[in-house]
């Protein structure tokens, strides 16, 4: 069974959900972000948790297999219901995610060669941007919610309901 297929992600019928873990990495007044080839827009570092794994533990291989770095963990920040409509290898999907983002900070802000691709396909590499804090409503960045977390890291656990979907607002 490949990495990919051990995530707890799942779909049925035009649904799919995801557990997943996110980095808000901040350094100097900038935050860190991924992109890729296929996609038009920045996301946080982070990824798919596996079956059995916990959240802190898949956080940490996720920054390490993205960026190469052993970051460390400051603290939660965020639990994020995250409703999207899917695009790209989700296309047609109506998707949902539970997300979990860690505040995190590398020893020093320095250029990071990415390590990663998306979903175990070499034709999607991604690459590391730091992106400057105050500058970050000039980017498509997803979920937007991801803007405010690195702007304004919350002291306390915040639980936030994201809906970026178009065609079907759940109220």
């Amino acid at each position: 069974m490949s990495e990919y297929n051990r995530d707890c992600c799942f779909t049925s019928g035009q649904n799919w959900f995801r557990y997943r873990v996110g980095a808000v990495i901040i350094s100097e007044e900038y935050a860190l972000f991924a992109a890729n080839y296929r996609d038009d827009y920045y996301y946080t570092v982070g990824g798919g948790v596996h079956m059995g794994e916990y959240s802190r533990d898949a956080v940490l291989r996720e920054t390490m297999e993205e960026t190469g770095l052993e970051l460390e963990i400051e603290r939660p920040i965020c639990i994020i219901e995250n409703f999207f409509d899917g695009d790209s290898s989700l296309d047609g999907l109506e998707c949902h995610a539970v997300e979990i983002y860690y505040l995190m900070k590398p020893a020093v802000k320095t250029d990071i060669a990415s390590r990663s691709v998306m979903g175990g396909d070499m034709s999607v590499a991604e690459k590391m941007h730091w992106l400057p804090i105050d500058r970050l409503g000039d980017y498509d960045i997803r979920p937007k919610i991801a803007i405010k977390l690195a702007a304004e890291p919350p002291a306390e656990v915040e639980i936030v309901v994201n809906d970026e979907r178009k065609k079907f607002r759940v109220k």
